[in-house]
């Protein structure tokens, strides 16, 4: 399995008037692609990090096209911008957050179990596991950091797939590589036989090399700036 990660120059040099549309074609680039929005995957929310201060532009399903800044802290003390706050204040190094419906990552919840590393390029950008989290993603943000610290950008929870990202490019590869990766390993679950794993080695490998990565995209976020330099594999 194979893609090729973008890391556009654009959003680098964004003025903070250009978050909403960024947020805008973002959504719509995951619609396009079966992920947002659709009949299939009808809820769901995307968030930006706005670099340089405390705030995330929060675009929702039933607003599409009316993104709006949300505060870090103190103001998201309840529904899903709560959520969205929450991977932010744990993950400095994460830039953007997509929780979805997307169709083949949620046959993972009726799964009711972990994805393991089966794919290379999946450990390198989403982590050595696509865990499930037995509870409702609104129930997240007092368990965000445990939940969150071993780096992994895509969980499943029993309503809903979180998937992240260190830049608006990579959190729409990211989500369109769990789809691919997801629907993979539903169908060969579905086999009943024996999926695989990766190697230790391997499995190590692409995992240090993610954690470099958001090791980068931290530092470049404390220092009000967009994440470069991020490797594409």
């Amino acid at each position: 399995m194979s893609s090729t990660v973008v890391d556009s120059s654009a959003p680098r040099s964004a003025r903070s008037s250009d978050w909403p549309e960024l947020a805008v074609t973002a959504w719509q680039r995951l619609h396009e692609k079966g992920l947002a929005a659709t009949d299939q995957a009808p809820r769901g929310s995307l968030s930006l990090r706005v670099p340089g201060g405390e705030t995330f532009m929060l675009l929702e399903s039933d607003r599409p096209h009316a993104p709006g800044p949300q505060a870090l802290r103190g103001a998201a003390v309840g529904g899903v911008a709560a959520v969205h706050a929450a991977v932010y204040q744990s993950r400095p190094d994460v830039g953007g957050v997509f929780i979805s419906q997307q169709p083949w990552a949620r046959e993972l919840i009726q799964l009711r179990q972990t994805m393991p590393a089966v794919f290379d390029e999946q450990v390198r950008h989403l982590g050595r596991e696509v865990a499930h989290a037995a509870q409702p993603i609104i129930a997240l943000p007092p368990r965000a950091h445990g939940l969150l610290s071993a780096g992994a950008n895509a969980y499943v929870f029993d309503d809903f797939v979180l998937c992240l990202g260190l830049t608006r490019e990579r959190l729409i590869f990211n989500a369109e590589l769990l789809e691919k990766c997801a629907k993979a390993y539903v169908l060969a679950t579905l086999t009943g036989q024996r999926v695989g794993t990766l190697p230790w080695l391997v499995r190590f490998i692409a995992n240090r090399r993610l954690r470099k990565d958001e090791g980068r995209a931290a530092q470049a976020y404390s220092r009000g700036e967009m994440p470069t330099g991020l490797n594409a594999y």
